[in-house]
């Protein structure tokens, strides 16, 4: 194990013992922010209704659950934040292109 991964051990450690990820578990915070993420199952805008396929962009929200396409949460000026998930897709776009 090389001198990197081990000080990245030590930051992960530190981080769950000051309780900064247990306290944003606790409080929710994160569920009712907007997220900028892929669509892992075919479903429908529930504004415009449109349909949404797998593997395209969508704007969700945990609560109150909502699920939106690009265009509609442009229209109503939500800010999205970029998922985990759709940045690792947008990183190995990057590595194949």
């Amino acid at each position: 194990m090389g001198y990197k991964a081990r000080e990245r051990k030590r930051r992960m450690k530190r981080a769950a013992a000051t309780g900064a990820q247990r306290r944003s578990r606790d409080t929710a915070s994160a569920a009712a922010k907007h997220w900028l993420t892929l669509v892992r199952e075919d479903c429908c805008c529930n504004e415009c209704a449109g349909i949404l396929r797998v593997g395209r962009e969508c704007v969700y929200r945990h609560t109150p659950r909502e699920i939106l396409c690009v265009v509609c949460a442009e229209l109503q000026h939500l800010s999205s934040r970029p998922s985990v998930a759709w940045e690792q897709q947008r990183r190995s776009r990057r590595v194949a292109a």
